[in-house]
């Protein structure tokens, strides 16, 4: 590798509840492969999406900037191809990427910096238009299998929880078994075929365990016999939307909630298998240890906490990430689990700085590395999270310490909220109104009001002022 510079590899899912796995002291789920990286890693305990919705959420990450820096404000709202990447950033200075499986671009663009594609990505179909590209250069796009208008949608997919491989883990599977020949070719063959073998970044990502609630009949019986599902009323004090709400009892049955609830896990040990695929075959190319192994989900599964089922959510299952990140080349083997507030546009500066290469003046995102190696008094520990034109928005939230605040900008009337959570890890008791934390409020209703406005794009999908400097957010 030139200048001995590491393989970055990042495993994606979708929808992962953060408190599913051991190291959140799970004792159901089975997890040995990210398990083996998180015991040997860094686990950010602390790590929140940018939005808590796929693709703002994917574009965020990808880009180092919140959603209204970035241009992607809702599910179907392409990023303007003018912005760098981490695959693009990596790609300038000698790397090869290569990304298998779900990245959920929309518009044109179906590589932001990526130079190779395994499988094809998947997209909503829920009214605007997607592309499906079938040249050599480009991947294809698969519409979403359950979107589109659909009554009581969420509703329907407790109820349709049932054992089976989906749509959905077959396309996993699939892009799995391309991201295997491919890094037997690579590791294999490219050395052989170019005068200088370029350092490699990927990113495998899997569409599981997001819904449809669907895993092979094994798991599904395991996982039935070991969990039971989350029972709680809907609480009219935490707003959100009616289209998240499932009454246990009333629109779905005990036994749909439970069975919905051991398909999740399920759909989360198999997605663990898979990525555990991809692992094996760097073990037995012998290049395991020359990797930075990332893990990343983009949002969380609120799996009937307060009555909510799926995303689009503040409260911690929701908008809090499972987040890891093994380098033992630098980091040792030892574990590590930080507390402090970070995001998943810190990825990209980060990525950056292990890789010694320059990271965009633009970024909202911070390295994560002085806090690994253990400077935590500089850390400003605020992260944010924002909705726009989905069913809970436009709304924000400001995450500082150990308070949790967010709002909503949408005339339905909803209260604002406000949890310590080093008291109340449940977030059951609103502070607002509470005079202990008022100066609290205070605080954290200023930095929500200083949030700048969404940059604007023409109808090219291009900035306005595509020049203007990105307002750093902490």
């Amino acid at each position: 590798m030139p200048e001995n510079k590491p393989h970055i590899l990042f495993l994606i899912n979708d929808e992962h509840r953060p408190d599913v796995l051991p190291i959140e002291g799970d004792t159901a789920i089975r997890t040995p492969t990210l398990s083996r990286f998180m015991d040997e890693g860094i686990y950010f305990r602390n790590a929140y999406t940018p939005s808590p919705i796929c693709v703002p959420a994917r574009q965020s990450f990808l880009s180092g900037l919140y959603p209204r820096n970035c241009g992607s404000l809702n599910f179907g709202d392409p990023m303007p191809t003018e912005l760098r990447t981490i695959p693009g950033q990596l790609g300038n200075y000698g790397y090869y990427s290569c990304c298998a499986g779900k990245m959920h671009f929309v518009g044109t663009d179906v590589m932001h910096g990526w130079q190779e594609r395994i499988g094809r990505d998947i997209i909503g179909n829920n009214g605007y238009p997607y592309h499906a590209v079938k040249d050599e250069h480009h991947a294809q796009i698969t519409p979403e299998p359950g979107t589109g208008p659909k009554q009581n949608k969420v509703i329907q997919e407790v109820r349709d929880a049932q054992p089976g491989l989906g749509q959905w883990m077959i396309h996993d599977q699939y892009n799995v078994d391309g991201a295997l020949l491919f890094l037997e070719e690579y590791f294999v063959n490219a050395p052989y075929d170019r005068p200088k073998f370029n350092p490699l970044c990927m990113a495998v990502s899997l569409i599981a365990p997001h819904y449809p609630y669907q895993c092979p009949l094994d798991l599904f019986t395991y996982y039935m016999q070991r969990v039971e599902p989350i029972v709680e009323e809907p609480n009219e004090q935490f707003g959100y939307d009616n289209f998240f709400r499932v009454r246990v009892g009333q629109d779905v049955t005990y036994r749909q909630a439970h069975r919905a609830t051991a398909a999740y896990y399920g759909m989360i040990e198999w997605m663990d298998a898979q990525f555990g695929r991809v692992i094996e075959k760097l073990e037995h190319l012998n290049v395991l240890d020359d990797f930075i192994i990332v893990f990343l989900s983009d949002h969380g599964e609120m799996l009937g906490t307060k009555g909510l089922w799926e995303k689009q959510s503040y409260f911690e299952a929701s908008a809090r990430v499972p987040l890891s990140i093994w380098y033992p080349k630098r980091f040792g083997r030892e574990p590590k689990v930080l507390e402090q507030n970070v995001s998943l546009v810190d990825l990209f500066p980060t990525i950056c700085e292990l890789a010694e290469i320059p990271a965009p003046d633009e970024l909202d995102g911070r390295s994560l590395v002085p806090l690994i190696e253990g400077d935590t008094a500089n850390w400003q520990d605020t992260v944010y999270s924002e909705l726009w034109r989905a069913q809970n928005g436009p709304s924000v939230m400001v995450k500082e310490g150990s308070l949790k605040y967010f709002r909503f900008d949408n005339n339905k009337g909803w209260p604002e909220q406000l949890f310590d959570l080093s008291k109340d890890p449940d977030e059951r008791n609103n502070l607002i109104d509470v005079p202990a934390y008022a100066d609290a409020l205070s605080r954290l209703r200023a930095k929500a009001d200083a949030l700048p406005e969404p940059r604007r794009k023409d109808e090219n999908n291009r900035f306005i002022d595509p020049h203007r400097p990105m307002v750093t957010l902490h």
